[in-house]
Order: C-alpha cells, then structure tokens, then sequence
C-alpha cells in the first residue's frame, strides 16, 4: 500500500515538474525571447571584389511584421542600433507588416524608416506580406528615401570608378536583363529560396525564414515555411553564390521564438 502511495507521489511530482517546465518554456518563447535583440557582425571575403571596397558595410534587417511583437518602443531601439553601425547602404529584405497598416501606421513607419541613415543608399525589396498591401508599403518606403527594387538594379559607387551592382529580385522573371558581367552583382530576395534559380551573382541576402522561428538545439530551426523549406539558417554557399539570410525582427503567424533572438546584421565587404 505504501509503495502504491509512493509512486502515485512520485508521479505527481513528475507531472508536475513537466507542467512547470512547459509554462516556464511558453513564457519564455512568447514574451521573453521575440523582444531581445541580437547586433551580428560578420566579415564577407571575395577576391572578385574591388579593393577599394575593402571595409564597406551592409547592414540588413528584415521581416519587421510591425503590431506584432514589434511596437513603437521596439522600433526606435532598432533604428537606433541600425543607425550606430554607420554603414555605407542599408538594405530590407522585406514583409514590413502582415496586416493592412493604419494611416496612423503609415505614418508612425514613415517617420521613423525615414530616420535609418546610410552613406549611400537604402535598398528595399518586396516581401510575401507586402504584396498584399503594396499601395500602402510602396507610399511608406518612398516617403522613407528607400529605393525599391522590383525585378530592378541600381549600381553604386564608392570611391572608384566601379561599380557594385544591387539587384532586388520579386521573382526570377527576366534574370538576364538584371545580372551583367562585368559588375559585382549583389542579389537581395526575400525568399531565400529563389536562390536556386540565381545565377551570376556572388553575394545573395534574403529574409523571410525567421531562422525557423523555433530553434532546438543541435537541430537548428524547426518552421519550414514556402520559400524556405530548403534555406533557412544563417549562411549557405550555394555553388558560387554566398548566401546569408536575416532570422527577422518581428514574428510570423505565432508571436513566439525560442533560442532565436530577433537580430540585425552588420557585413563587412573585403577583397581577399
């Protein structure tokens, strides 16, 4: 009889350890870990990159889904981080919302997008979220000095005669018209992806796998959503292109993450 009352005890005990643990984990992925923030800085090597791009610096963000687990407060730490990198071009690599935003939002977004500085240029791409809304997101990143780059390049120049060569991708439609040959071409997608259909590119930035959202250790992210089921950690090199993916700020679809801080990257270009 005793031994009876002892396992029922010990089961209790069992039981109720593994309720404590489940709660203690939820609140952990729910309000703890999607409002930490994670600067990552990170040196890109390239003997096909011109020296006088030696030191220059891409910061990238992505996968805002402002009104989520990002609010105002959020957002003015993040334009603040983004801001103290002093990077020469800062590029977004999509889904600023997954809701139709307010004129409030639109303003809110537009004020403080507006404030990211860069030496030369704030690039833009479009996110599965943002096609929904485009009207809305097209008006704020305009108002913001963001140049958007739709099926679209823009080179830039930095001290030097040649060019490195920024190519937005919404789809892989009309590849050729994009890439050339004689530039250092630099392909920012939002699904990360779509990089099995690019070619002639060296460096490919991309967003949209939030790291998998959910990460177990020794496993790695465990959301595999379309557009990323194949790519969804932090870097790949898929033949000869680099690929490095933003794990996001914000959180898709479920307001959680777990041992996978909302980050901003810093890359530093070098010749080799």
């Amino acid at each position: 009889m005793e031994n009876k009352k002892e396992k029922k005890h010990l089961l209790f005990k069992i039981f109720s350890c593994l309720i404590i643990i489940s709660v203690l984990l939820y609140l952990y992925a729910r309000y703890l870990n999607p409002y930490g923030l994670k600067i990552k800085e990170i040196p890109i090597y390239n003997d096909n990159l011109n020296e006088t791009y030696n030191g220059f610096k891409i910061a990238h963000f992505s996968d805002l889904h402002y009104d989520r687990t990002i609010d105002e407060a959020k957002l003015k730490t993040i334009i603040k981080e983004l801001n103290d990198l002093n990077s020469d071009v800062v590029i977004f690599t999509g889904d600023l919302f997954d809701h139709k935003p307010s004129s409030s939002e639109v303003k809110l977004l537009t004020k403080y997008l507006t404030q990211i500085n860069a030496k030369l240029a704030k690039f833009a791409i479009i996110g599965d979220y943002d096609t929904k809304y485009l009207d809305n997101y097209q008006e704020i990143l305009t108002n913001s000095n963001f140049i958007l780059l739709d099926n679209s390049s823009k080179l830039i120049y930095n001290k030097s005669t040649i060019p490195l060569n920024f190519i937005g991708l919404t789809n892989t439609n009309n590849l050729d018209e994009l890439y050339n040959n004689d530039y250092f071409n630099i392909t920012l997608m939002h699904k990360p992806d779509l990089v099995k259909d690019v070619y002639n590119t060296t460096l490919a930035f991309a967003g949209h796998s939030l790291g998998g959202q959910i990460k177990i250790p020794f496993y790695g992210g465990i959301r595999k959503i379309d557009g990323a089921k194949t790519y969804i950690d932090s870097f790949y090199q898929v033949n000869d292109i680099a690929l490095y993916i933003s794990n996001g700020l914000g959180t898709q679809d479920y307001s959680v993450r777990f041992l996978n801080t909302p980050s901003l990257t810093l890359y530093r270009l070098y010749s080799s």
